[in-house]
């Protein structure tokens, strides 16, 4: 989600989505929201992005894709599609182009809270021997799942730094990873190095991280988080125009939100989480979850060894 306060605010009128950020724990939880609400949402991204959402059960009702990705250059379908009717209204506002999208469409955006736990997925899960034998994990093997919501908020490359180092001080260990995460296709191709004791697996469903709750053995949460907070503050005409086609024209890296970590504890997977992350903030002092300042790997590495020590071969 966007870097902002999470204000709850009842008197909000509509939702916009960033098809960019919202991954479908956060789709479902949106729709849950809509639902008690009584509210429709806008998606800025494409019809793959609003075809999504709806599957989730998001009433769209419309779609607006950006040229060049930057809503400023999308002013007049913006206004459109939010109509008259919401200018200076309260709207749900998810990612970085949703809070621009609003702002440009004359909304006031805030964060929509996630104060309430996502559905429970509605696919089945697969089975731990499907998913192990899908990863190609040995019977003596660890998994750890790279949590990142949305998952180009982390850094694969960085995760398997300390997926390895804890690798060292025990048992070989499998890194589960969305594609999607930077520096995937780097992180996979160094899988095989040290004889395989680590690797990276790309596995699409990672980023919602619940389907894969049998096969795992634990949870590295981590997010590239940006140091000035763009989003909290109110900027001028002609500061929303420059942030709003800069941040679409470079894809920045987003802060990640605490939905996919908050499902997995509360399905009771051990959690290893950064420092300074939304996860770290919202699962303070809960049972199985360690915390490791990310600028110091070892740190981490140690937290997620000590944490998959004693599961079972």
């Amino acid at each position: 989600m966007a870097i902002a306060r999470s204000v709850p605010d009842p008197a909000v009128r509509a939702i916009v989505i960033d098809g960019h950020a919202a991954t479908p724990p956060v789709l479902r939880m949106l729709a849950a929201q809509a639902s008690a609400r009584g509210v429709q949402a806008v998606v800025v991204g494409n019809e793959r992005d609003a075809n999504r959402a709806t599957r989730l059960g998001v009433p769209v009702r419309a779609v607006v894709a950006p040229p060049m990705g930057a809503p400023v250059l999308a002013r007049a379908a913006l206004r459109r599609a939010f109509g008259p009717a919401m200018r200076g209204a309260a709207v749900a506002a998810v990612g970085p182009r949703a809070f621009d999208a609003a702002r440009i469409a004359g909304a006031r955006p805030v964060a929509p809270g996630d104060e309430l736990p996502a559905p429970v997925p509605a696919e089945s899960r697969p089975s731990r021997e499907r998913l192990r034998v899908d990863w190609g994990i040995p019977d003596d093997g660890l998994a750890c799942i790279l949590v990142a919501s949305p998952p180009g908020c982390a850094d694969a490359r960085v995760a398997l730094d300390i997926v390895g180092r804890a690798a060292i001080l025990g048992r070989p260990m499998t890194l589960i990873a969305h594609p999607g995460a930077r520096h995937a296709g780097r992180a996979e191709s160094w899988s095989g190095v040290a004889g395989g004791a680590w690797r990276m697996v790309p596995d699409a469903r990672a980023e919602d991280p619940e389907l894969l709750v049998a096969g795992i053995d634990a949870a590295l949460v981590m997010d590239a988080r940006v140091p000035v907070d763009l989003d909290a503050r109110a900027p001028g005409a002609w500061g929303t125009a420059f942030a709003a086609f800069g941040r679409a024209a470079l894809r920045p890296i987003l802060r990640g939100d605490a939905v996919g970590a908050r499902l997995l504890a509360r399905a009771g997977v051990p959690l290893v989480v950064a420092d300074g992350t939304a996860a770290a903030e919202a699962l303070s002092g809960a049972a199985g979850v360690r915390t490791f300042d990310p600028r110091r790997p070892n740190l981490g590495a140690l937290a997620l060894h000590a944490t998959v020590a004693g599961t079972p071969a």
